[in-house]
């Protein structure tokens, strides 16, 4: 059916195409233009010594991509995680059989939760339903994930297939862009000695990677994710026990009162029902937050990779940082430097930190979203309620991730397109004419091609985004409005005077109608 659509489609477009053609149009689909047949053809090959404009903006390092639309891989992983034991298998070749058997044992709980929960008079539906909803999450975003063409080489270890693939079709590009002659004079320090050695792209690459592994990465937002899953884990437990006790109160009781007090009658069914939910809510939040700390860690090592690439043409950083050093004082050094500028950039988890990113940002999102509505629909009963304590917690420690990740993807962003750097160099430039008139022609033309290099970045960089939609402009500005119509209506119910959005909804409006026209 579908296929019949697009023809009915495309036999259609063709229809109404016929009456607004002119002379001129209909002569050339009448004309032969497809003689290429019998022309003569002779054996070419591509100038590896010129640069695209793919090199710059840095889409010539590609990586793996999806082999489905995100509806359907999301598809696939809400019908895989729903029916886990169907997909074991599948399970075990994207993880491996421990992960895939602990989350069968989750499956399993989570079925024994659903059962018990009618049982049980003291258990709410978050308590149920908030770890069935992050496993469902989970195993969307990790089939997201894997589902790229890259997945379908066969191995006993699909990741080394994967980065050897990627690494070697980075490696031809390089070697054939280039060549062993293709080399920047740099200067090392060994020893505290400065020395001169002529390296290649991949080289320099080479050593600025083995800095980014030696640098040790922090543990405090590890510790953080630790503490906000306790937490949650907790917090129906306290709640409970807020709703019967003052705090005071609650000193004085013994222990087993409390524990009654906030499971409910001391029962098998109970206990069991509190005791899965409270694993499921530990293992599952847990699983969000590593996958939050993955993405806060790669973010680290992007920002640490712009930080010793900005460090090259600086001889007292470069020297601080043990890399190497060189001046942008050949049209060659030029091309070399925005190669590794570019191979840089590239290197790394790509796609699969932007799904983690883009779910950490939606999931944000609509929490807030449904915290706005339930403060205008009782905002003098909000706190009654479990579930939307439970969403407050999620939505601070969500928004304190979007911050850091936001504040490591501006200040990398920064490093890359900082101008400050080839401004320099041009100044070194009038430097070395001034010591060396018979250079002046030589060095004139360079400092033309760091002029049209400035240029270039500045015309292909883009301002940092966390999500993808964030790249249209008028997606981004209508989401921004609803954002701030909704917290207007939300302090105008609570605090009682009115919010006007009017002018931010105009600016907005204006911003997006300028730059599509540009």
């Amino acid at each position: 059916p579908c296929l019949i659509t697009m023809a009915t489609i495309a036999w259609y477009q063709e229809k109404i195409g016929a009456y607004d053609q002119q002379i001129w149009e209909k002569s050339l689909e009448n004309a032969d233009l497809n003689g290429l047949d019998s022309k003569p053809k002779k054996t070419g090959h591509i100038k590896p010594d010129l640069i695209d404009v793919d090199l710059v903006r840095g889409s010539t390092f590609s990586k793996a991509k999806p082999e489905s639309p995100w509806t359907a891989l999301t598809r696939k992983g809400l019908v895989r995680v729903l029916l886990f034991p169907f997909f074991f298998q599948w399970w075990i070749q994207v993880t491996s059989i421990s992960i895939s058997s602990c989350i069968l044992m989750l499956y399993i709980m989570q079925v024994a939760a659903v059962l018990l929960y009618f049982e049980v008079p003291r258990a709410t539906a978050s308590e149920v339903f908030g770890p069935m909803c992050l496993m469902l999450l989970l195993g969307t975003v990790h089939c997201q994930i894997v589902s790229t063409e890259s997945s379908r080489w066969p191995s006993g270890s699909p990741a080394d297939v994967v980065c050897g693939v990627s690494f070697q079709n980075q490696l031809s590009w390089l070697q054939a862009c280039h060549p062993s002659k293709d080399r920047v004079s740099a200067i090392i320090w060994e020893q505290g000695e400065c020395k001169k050695a002529e390296m290649s792209v991949l080289e320099i690459s080479g050593i600025i990677l083995t800095r980014v592994k030696l640098v040790e990465q922090g543990m405090g937002y590890l510790v953080l994710g630790g503490l906000i899953t306790v937490t949650l884990a907790l917090l129906p437990f306290a709640f409970r026990l807020a709703q019967r006790l003052d705090m005071p109160g609650l000193s004085s009781l013994p222990l087993s009162e409390l524990i009654e007090i906030a499971v409910g009658p001391l029962n098998t069914q109970a206990h069991a029902f509190f005791f899965i939910t409270t694993v499921q809510r530990i293992c599952l939040t847990g699983l969000f937050f590593f996958m939050m700390c993955v993405a806060e860690r790669t973010y680290k090592q992007r920002l640490l990779f712009a930080k010793f690439f900005s460090h090259l043409t600086s001889a007292r950083k470069a020297k601080k940082s043990e890399i190497p050093h060189f001046r942008l004082k050949k049209v060659q050094n030029i091309k070399m430097w925005l190669s590794l500028r570019s191979f840089l950039r590239r290197r790394g988890p790509q796609r699969s930190v932007d799904v983690i990113v883009s779910t950490i940002f939606l999931l944000a999102l609509s929490i807030s979203f449904i915290i706005c509505a339930q403060l205008l629909q009782s905002h003098k009963t909000f706190l009654e309620s479990l579930m939307n304590w439970e969403l407050m917690v999620w939505c601070a420690s969500l928004v304190l991730f979007l911050l850091r990740l936001a504040t490591l993807g501006s200040e990398t962003n920064s490093k890359y397109s900082n101008s400050s750097v080839l401004l320099t160099e041009q100044i070194n430039l009038y430097l070395r004419m001034e010591k060396k008139p018979n250079k002046k022609e030589e060095l004139s033309i360079v400092n033309n091609v760091l002029k049209l290099a400035t240029k270039l970045m500045k015309e292909l960089d883009t301002p940092f985004r966390l999500l993808g939609l964030t790249v249209n402009p008028l997606i981004y500005n209508i989401t921004k409005v609803v954002i701030l119509s909704a917290v207007s209506a939300v302090v105008s119910d609570l605090l009682g005077f009115n919010i006007r959005v009017s002018k931010v909804i105009m600016k907005n409006v204006e911003i997006c109608l300028k730059r599509r026209e540009k």
